[in-house]
């Protein structure tokens, strides 16, 4: 049986990290695409790859031709990366005939932005409109697309409760391990396709939306 590939965007950073180990310890060929090739810790395969060169961009998809894209990107407060990065993710998938994308965003983007602490859109507002822009982008696309809205990421030990759903009120913490473990199983989940989850962990204390 030929293995599964898949090509994750963000593999330097911590929820990237924990998902390209998941995924080879699934089954999977992982491939990470990087401007920094030193930074991955965990690949089968390392592609060189600035997400704000589009035909860089291009090029590494077309290369490899997985079978399913991660986006982990972010997190750094990089705006070109936030939008013009993931939409020239997007742009790439398409030329490259891969349909399946799967996009980490955050809970604070598109319609779950009215449900957002004023504290938190003083603190990162631009960069969560940056998100809401690509993911309006990414789901004008002709793409197979899931995105996850995590809310407040940690980096903790896994409790093995987070949960995806369907409600853009839902707010919380996550770990990254279990954010990373929610994306692998996303990659196998048809039922998934064009859908927009928040992503958060029940088993975590939530913490006040402040005002």
């Amino acid at each position: 049986m030929k293995q599964k590939r898949m090509l994750i965007f963000g593999a330097t950073g911590r929820t990237g990290a924990h998902l390209a180990v998941l995924a080879r310890e699934a089954g999977w060929r992982v491939i990470a695409a990087a401007r920094d090739p030193a930074r991955v810790a965990a690949a089968d395969e390392i592609v060189c790859c600035d997400v704000l060169s589009r035909e860089a961009t291009i090029a590494a998809v077309t290369q490899v031709r997985p079978g399913v894209v991660m986006s982990t990107l972010g997190g750094r407060g990089e705006l070109t990366v936030e939008d013009l990065g993931l939409r020239h993710v997007a742009d790439a998938c398409l030329a490259a005939e891969v349909r399946r994308l799967i996009v980490v965003t955050s809970l604070g983007c598109g319609g779950s932005r009215r449900h957002a602490s004023p504290r938190l859109l003083a603190a990162i507002g631009d960069v969560l409109a940056a998100k809401t822009r690509a993911e309006d982008y990414i789901i004008a696309q002709n793409l197979d697309w899931t995105l996850v809205r995590p809310g407040g990421l940690v980096e903790s030990e896994p409790t093995g409760s987070a949960v995806l759903v369907d409600d853009e009120t839902a707010h919380g913490l996550i770990s990254c391990a279990d954010l990373a473990g929610l994306l692998l199983r996303l990659a196998s989940d048809a039922a998934s396709v064009r859908q927009v989850y928040s992503a958060y962990d029940p088993a975590r204390p939530t913490p006040a939306r402040g005002t």
